[in-house]
């Protein structure tokens, strides 16, 4: 088959040649350049000074023609304005200097010892809990503190809203009591494990505890249509206050309201949990490889180191602002700050974070609050440490140091120790000193022998798994219910 049948026969385009025009110095700058490149026959100092008088010599003129062409019908009162105009406009180099900041101050490191002093860090609150606390004596009082009739009765509003919407001829409303009874069947649930829901009910895994309370219907019923936020007021996604956890905000501001009245321990902690979930909700669920449950809701909680949570974030897509009368510290910062908005200041309490929350501002602004911060580092974010983290793992198990340095004026220490890993810790008010000794298992001796151990080391290990005990306590009785709406 001919291709010109098949395809039609090409236009042929007529290439013109380009005009190209060269303009030919009568001298060139680079006379005074030698052949080789590395190594020239003039000071450049010597080079740029000549250059600066032969430009400054024929500045004026060549402007004057340059004027002249563009405005040949200009007088020179015109003229004179208009080199006055020029002259006032500031240089393209004076502009770039302008618009870059300010260099910060460099960092100076120094090899003194943080001294710990027990009596200036001594805790000035009260762990003393109220007396609406004190007279709780049975677990379903504890549940209801934390759990209260108002959250019951919202959640009774919403779902017969919600199922009113959805099925207007629907007249089997939900009461308060058949909330409980739901709650209740859900915490059995957690306890007492079986393939699905349905399976509580049948002849051959019939228990009599969930089977007695509510029918499978009922149950079925009512987690079809829970509910915490009525749908009418939905915000869509491209309205500016549109925000991914609406639906369970009511609800969350109710929890975070009980918890925030209980009073707070010394040690706290500031740590990411992982609520799991297969549910395909965009823009919240989060992937963590290093997590044992890799897919769920982005929780940071402050909790306690006996693992009560005092409050929590969750993750709805977007991190928030900074709060008020807060200095940005980027997102790790703003959620330190933001958890611990509802801690009093001054009262030395103690906080421990990761390295994804450390930095040397973030420990800095905790100590002028009355905070003191403790937290592992990682060494770029210690600027001009004279630490090599490569250098540090090769070092032998037991070996220390410690650097010293002053932000805001506030006197910061990192400690660096080598075990298994490297580990670098920062903290405003503990170093290396006093030292302890741990036991570790040696491959050389075949028996486990004393490794000396920095004080921030064995602080951090002691008080830091708040939120990973808390973890534990939950993954215990987890809750795997679905629910399709």
């Amino acid at each position: 088959m001919d291709p010109q049948a098949f395809y039609g026969k090409r236009n042929k385009i007529e290439m013109r040649p380009r005009r190209t025009i060269v303009v030919i110095p009568e001298s060139s700058e680079d006379e005074n350049v030698s052949d080789d490149e590395t190594y020239s026959t003039q000071d450049p100092l010597h080079i740029n000074e000549e250059k600066e008088k032969s430009s400054s010599d024929g500045e004026d003129e060549e402007g004057k023609e340059e004027l002249d062409q563009l405005f040949p019908e200009c007088t020179e009162e015109h003229m004179e304005t208009l080199e006055n105009f020029t002259d006032n406009q500031p240089s393209t180099s004076q502009a770039a200097s302008s618009s870059k900041k300010e260099k910060k101050d460099k960092l100076v490191w120094s090899d003194d010892n943080l001294q710990y002093d027990e009596s200036n860090i001594a805790f000035l609150g009260s762990e003393n809990l109220p007396d609406e606390i004190m007279q709780l004596n049975t677990p379903m009082e504890f549940f209801k503190f934390l759990f209260p009739s108002s959250a019951v009765n919202l959640i009774e509003e919403e779902s017969n809203v919600y199922a009113a919407q959805i099925f207007p001829e629907n007249l089997n409303s939900v009461t308060h009591k058949d909330i409980y009874k739901f709650i209740g069947i859900i915490i059995y649930m957690s306890v007492v494990h079986l393939p699905t829901t349905r399976h509580y009910w049948k002849e051959g895994t019939y228990v009599e505890k969930v089977a007695n309370v509510m029918t499978c219907n009922k149950f079925e019923e009512i987690k079809r249509f829970l509910h915490f936020f009525d749908k009418t007021k939905e915000l869509k996604p491209y309205d500016p206050q549109f925000d991914r956890l609406q639906k369970i905000h009511p609800l969350m501001k109710i929890l975070r309201e009980r918890l925030l009245k209980v009073p707070k321990e010394e040690f706290l902690s500031i740590d990411e949990q992982m609520i799991p979930t297969k549910a395909r909700t965009s823009g919240i669920r989060q992937y963590n490889a290093k997590k044992p449950h890799k897919w769920g809701y982005l929780n940071y909680v402050l909790s306690g180191v006996s693992g009560f949570s005092y409050d929590f974030e969750l993750f709805g897509g977007k991190y928030p602002a900074p709060p008020e009368n807060c200095p940005d510290l980027g997102v790790p910062g703003n959620v330190v700050q933001r958890l611990l908005k509802t801690v009093s200041d001054n009262l030395n309490h103690k906080i421990f974070v990761d390295n994804w929350y450390t930095s040397l501002q973030l420990m800095a602004n905790l100590h002028k609050k009355g905070i003191l911060p403790l937290g592992t580092v990682q060494l770029r974010r210690a600027p001009n440490i004279n630490i090599n983290k490569k250098a540090l793992e090769k070092k032998e198990r037991g070996y220390y140091s410690e650097k010293r340095v002053a932000v805001d004026n506030v006197k910061l220490s990192v400690t660096s120790w080598v075990d298994n890993k490297a580990v670098s810790l920062c903290s405003s008010y503990v170093g290396k000193e006093p030292m302890g000794v741990v036991k570790r298992y040696s491959k050389k001796h075949k028996r486990r022998v004393d490794v000396s151990c920095p004080k921030a080391v064995s602080i951090y290990n002691k008080y830091m798994g708040g939120v990973d005990l808390l973890d534990a306590m939950l993954g215990f009785y987890r809750i795997k219910i679905r629910s399709k709406k």
